[in-house]
């Protein structure tokens, strides 16, 4: 396992982005166009449409909120065996799914065992990426991620031609044999060690097992599985307050997938063209994730900055919407919507990684999934009760918009203050300093001289605090 000081932010890097690509292709391709098996499950097995959608709704919501066990499973073993055992559980689930009975069946196959395969390997491939960037990690994230926008133009057609041809278990089937490339995938993870990380692993252990003594007095595993889970990281107020925000703006992302469509279609669009606008939307995503990814990394603004004006324009979009009364109309609301979303989406793992730190954002990406776990599980009904008390799809989207504003106004709290950076009269670190600089501040407040601070130290202090 190669063991380095900083990460190399290239080299084999390089591959682990090509590998979280792909995982991005089939794992969120699979969340974006199951959509396509829908129609078919409620012919088939003559179900309601609520009845149906759960079937997408949990798989969705499995993929997210298993993440902090794959991040478990990866802080026991490593992200590469993890996300090869993933692949191969995807496998199974779809496989099991070909001889489904009923809807309860599919539910269990393809939105608890799927999903859960899928889960394991979609966190610990973006985990990696955090591991071998740090100046150009945006711009990795942006490239890896941007793999769900090109799934929704390749995945959606394959899976219609396979359906038409091999009938819809025949298709699940065929899918199950694309997921074993997973293992591919994942074997591109190559285990990285960070000597920093290293430390501070060391010192939240000694804090996780400090804050855990009651808990190992009455079963002993405890503390193992507090340090597994990383639960200690839900006590970081930066990390709870981003991820709050998270589940506010994923709730408020969550109902456009939901109501667009049908939305489109009451107010006299061809269905053939309703469908396609999500298309639209997956189509400017593709481009503008790794555009911004690489700008964020580039441009002199915080990238919390960047990210929030992301939110903004995603806010706005939604409240254009129920304005927008023509086909045009609705196809210049889906280019913007992709453009705002492609302007946050690149930075929810960077963000992960600040207020978690590198040696933790396995933990962090898991806790953060979670709360997107659970904002798209309550989106999709959220919009159904608006849809039933109102009559229409306006309140849906202002609705949408409101969560959203919500969540800039939360992330408000994470602005560093004016002059606030560092708390050096009492030798101690501002929270919101990352702990990388702990060594920097300490020395500074003590005014020892400079030539006892690391380059590399000074280096990663600079580079920490100008995110």
């Amino acid at each position: 396992m190669p063991s380095l000081d900083v990460p190399p932010d290239g080299g084999w890097g390089w591959m682990v982005v090509l590998s979280t690509f792909l995982v991005h292709v089939i794992a969120l391709g699979a969340v974006k166009s199951l959509g396509v098996f829908y129609a078919e499950f409620r012919e088939v097995f003559n179900e309601s449409a609520g009845n149906t959608s759960f079937i997408s709704s949990v798989f969705v919501a499995t993929i997210l909120m298993c993440s902090p066990i794959a991040s478990a499973l990866s802080n026991l073993t490593s992200c590469r065996a993890v996300a090869m055992a993933g692949s191969v559980i995807s496998a199974v689930g779809l496989g099991v799914s070909f001889f489904a009975q009923n809807i309860v069946h599919l539910i269990i196959t393809t939105g608890l065992i799927t999903g859960f395969g899928m889960s394991l390997m979609y966190s610990p491939s973006l985990a990696m990426i955090g591991k071998y960037f740090h100046k150009r990690h945006a711009t990795a994230n942006g490239i890896a991620i941007s793999g769900a926008g090109v799934s929704m133009l390749v995945l959606s057609p394959l899976f219609q031609f396979l359906i038409d041809e091999f009938r819809w278990n025949g298709a699940l089937l065929i899918f199950a044999g694309m997921t074993l490339n997973g293992c591919v995938f994942g074997a591109l993870l190559r285990p990285l060690h960070l000597k920093d990380a290293g430390k501070d692993k060391e010192t939240e252990d000694e804090k996780a097992a400090d804050s855990s003594k009651t808990c190992k007095a009455i079963v002993p595993f405890c503390q193992k599985v507090l340090e597994m889970f990383d639960v200690t990281l839900l006590k970081s107020r930066p990390f709870l307050v981003y991820s709050l925000s998270l589940f506010l703006l994923m709730l408020g992302n969550s109902i456009i997938y939901v109501h667009l469509v049908a939305h489109a279609q009451a107010l006299g669009v061809e269905k053939t063209q309703a469908a396609f606008l999500p298309s639209v939307m997956g189509i400017v995503e593709a481009v503008v994730r790794p555009l911004n990814g690489w700008l964020s990394d580039r441009v002199p603004v915080r990238k919390l900055y960047y990210y929030m004006a992301g939110c903004v324009g995603l806010g706005i979009c939604n409240i254009a919407v129920p304005h927008s009364h023509t086909y045009a109309a609705l196809v210049a609301c889906m280019v913007f919507y992709g453009i705002s979303s492609g302007t946050f989406y690149p930075l929810i793992a960077v963000l992960v990684r600040k207020y978690s730190g590198v040696s933790r954002i396995s933990g962090g990406l898991g806790w953060a999934f979670v709360f997107q776990g659970a904002a798209f599980l309550l989106g999709q009904p959220i919009a159904g009760w608006l849809y039933d008390a109102t009559g229409n799809y306006d309140m849906s989207f202002y609705a949408a918009a409101t969560f959203i504003f919500v969540s800039v106004v939360i992330l408000l709290l994470l602005v560093p203050k004016k002059g606030g950076k560092w708390a050096l009269e009492s030798g101690k670190p501002d929270p919101e300093v990352p702990h990388e600089c702990d060594e920097l501040i300490g020395l500074q407040a003590r005014q020892l001289p400079a030539d006892s601070v690391t380059t590399e130290t000074l280096l990663t202090c600079e580079l920490l605090t100008s995110v």
